[in-house]
């Protein structure tokens, strides 16, 4: 054991020394975290701020709708959040929309011969911030023509309660502890899987193959250190790199949530909702996830002849290890996460059961089975490792 913590070692100052490993592993998780989180928080949060764009409305001086008609028109679109001002004429209004000036233009038409007021919304179906403020637009009128039922209801001596023969009424129920939000759901397993890999990818194609290309390889062969020893110092090291990389990730939410932007107000406005509870199962479920990388990046990179050769492999690896990554982000729109046959996936058992921790529903049964599943495939996995090491017709091709 003390030769294969000497090797371990050995591969942990190299790893270290080099900046691409440093930048690739440790900086580049938490730089990417904070990234998305300052991102996807900026335009929830123009998103929100959208309802207070400016709308035009066409002046309707001439037509037959009268003052008070522009002045609930003005009432409804404040209480949409949306500013008001007033154009000349409907083309004008489509100039400003073409030339990006406006948003939304709203034109009075005059009422029909039961009374009612046709409300022209102009806008581009192209240009989002139009639509969101067109959206606005419709749930004020919505509710200001209820608020005017309710009155000629009241009028006619008849329940405001008629004018909503049904009526929804939303109930939370809590279930699970304290959880993270919901973009933090969606994003956060898919990262902390990806740098498990990944960090650990960007040094792997050098631990063995790289050894062979740079003539190191039957240095390190003749020490009086068995070759079992050798593969499991440079497992440990590698295993090591990848869970630092990893936990880079939670590093890096930590310091997004400490950040007081925009976007950090907007993604954690509920509060980090990573519980000390959660980060512990997570990091319990990344141990033998961590170890079948490392396993399978040491096998390709023993049996490649050169780094470039490793390359090419571990380009093909990556997509299928990624892939069940990224169905954990949109699992959540199916029934499958609480299938316990999902637990039995590699890879996605273990970003299934990280986002059900962020969310406060951590199933321990669940989590059971995936660390056991995931201990036994890296075990396989690093007896492969082994035996591809041991063999010699592997390790001398060059």
């Amino acid at each position: 054991m003390n030769d294969v913590v000497i090797i371990a070692s050995k591969e942990l100052r190299e790893m270290f020394r080099d900046k691409r490993v440093r930048f690739n592993a440790f900086i580049m998780p938490m730089f990417l975290i904070v990234l998305i989180v300052q991102l996807f928080g900026f335009v929830m949060h123009a998103a929100m701020g959208a309802t207070k764009a400016t709308v035009y409305i066409v002046d309707t001086t001439g037509l037959a709708a009268n003052a008070l008609n522009k002045s609930e028109l003005k009432n409804a679109a404040g209480k949409g959040g949306l500013g008001i001002q007033t154009v000349p004429s409907i083309e004008a209004g489509i100039k400003m929309i073409q030339s990006e000036k406006a948003k939304l233009v709203l034109a009075l038409m005059p009422p029909t011969t039961d009374g009612q007021i046709r409300v022209e919304a102009y806008y581009d179906p192209k240009q989002q911030m139009g639509n969101l403020a067109l959206a606005g637009m419709k749930q004020a009128i919505a509710e200001a023509n209820k608020q005017n039922l309710i009155q000629t209801l009241a009028e006619k001596s008849i329940p405001a309660s008629a004018a909503e023969h049904l009526k929804l009424v939303p109930k939370e129920v809590k279930v699970g502890g304290v959880g993270a939000g919901e973009m933090i759901v969606a994003i956060l397993p898919y990262m902390i899987v990806l740098f498990a890999f990944s960090g650990g990818m960007s040094m792997a194609a050098d631990l063995v193959a790289g050894e062979k290309d740079k003539n190191t390889l039957e240095t390190l062969l003749i020490t009086p250190v068995g070759r079992n020893q050798i593969v499991m110092g440079k497992f440990l090291a590698l295993s090591g790199v990848c869970f630092l990389s990893s936990a880079s990730c939670l590093a890096g939410m930590v310091l997004a949530a400490m950040l007081k932007t925009p976007g950090s107000q907007e993604m954690f406005k509920d509060g980090f909702g990573v519980t000390p509870i959660a980060a512990a199962t997570i990091i319990l479920m990344l141990i033998p996830l961590v170890a079948f990388f490392a396993s399978i990046l040491i096998a390709v990179s023993s049996y490649a002849k050169n780094p470039r050769e490793a390359q090419t492999y571990l380009a093909i690896v990556n997509f299928i290890v990624i892939m069940p990554a990224i169905f954990s982000q949109v699992i959540g729109l199916t029934d499958l996460g609480s299938k316990l046959w999902i637990n039995l996936v590699p890879v996605l058992n273990t970003a299934n059961n990280i986002r059900a921790a962020l969310l406060g529903k951590t199933d321990w049964t669940a989590v059971g089975i995936t660390v056991v599943f995931s201990a036994v495939i890296a075990a396989i996995a690093i007896r492969i490792a082994v035996w591809l090491f041991n063999r010699e017709q592997v390790l001398v091709r060059v």
